[in-house]
């Protein structure tokens, strides 16, 4: 009599563990497809976009409570976020992964990034750049879009988001002190980036010693 329960189990784990490894797969093809698009650099085709949309919708389907999954249509949807619906649909996914994986700091920085695209750098805003740092301070990922996002918005942003913007300023810096500084020049900011040039010997013979003397 308890073999009968048991079998049953056994049958609705391995349908499970289908749906996972489905899933996993689908997630697997479409994150290598959009890491194919940002290393090069472009924008990918309607027809390539739509299909690996489409197989994260079914990779959500198989397993609905997966936040990375939840994660890559918010990624994906940026790709497009020229476009405010497109942006939208890309917050609404990217807070859904939020609520399940609130320590994710590459989701806080993704939140950001689609916020920032729709305007909607209100007081919340400040609390999401700061979360990003909070989770992540030593990701580059996150140390260049607080520099980026930061930077830009500086002077909306309260004490406590700007300490850390600056900590980001001076932790890319140290990581890629180039592409800190051309974010920097691009938003107005070099001077926060030109406290950490001083004895940085990837910088000697470039424009930028002179650039921050003068």
């Amino acid at each position: 009599m308890l073999a009968v329960p048991a079998i049953a189990l056994l049958a609705c784990l391995s349908v499970f563990a289908a749906c996972w490894g489905a899933a996993d797969s689908l997630a697997y093809g479409a994150t290598r497809e959009i890491n194919t698009w940002t290393a090069s650099g472009r924008s990918p085709g309607i027809d390539a976009w739509l299909w690996v949309r489409d197989d994260l919708r079914r990779a959500r389907e198989l397993s609905p409570a997966d936040p990375g999954i939840v994660e890559l249509l918010g990624v994906l949807h940026l790709q497009r976020a020229g476009r405010a619906e497109f942006a939208e649909i890309a917050l609404e996914h990217l807070e859904q992964a939020l609520v399940l994986r609130p320590s994710s700091r590459y989701t806080w920085a993704n939140v950001a990034e689609a916020r920032y695209r729709l305007g909607r750098t209100g007081p919340p805003f400040a609390k999401v750049l700061e979360q990003a740092w909070r989770q992540g301070p030593s990701e580059p990922e996150v140390q260049r879009l607080l520099a980026e996002l930061g930077l830009a918005l500086w002077d909306e942003l309260p004490a406590a988001t700007r300490r850390d913007v600056a900590a980001a300023v001076a932790a890319g810096m140290r990581r890629n002190p180039l592409e800190i500084l051309r974010i920097s020049e691009r938003r107005g900011r070099l001077r926060l980036a030109c406290k950490h040039v001083a004895g940085d010997r990837r910088l000697a013979g470039t424009r930028w010693m002179e650039t921050c003397r003068s």
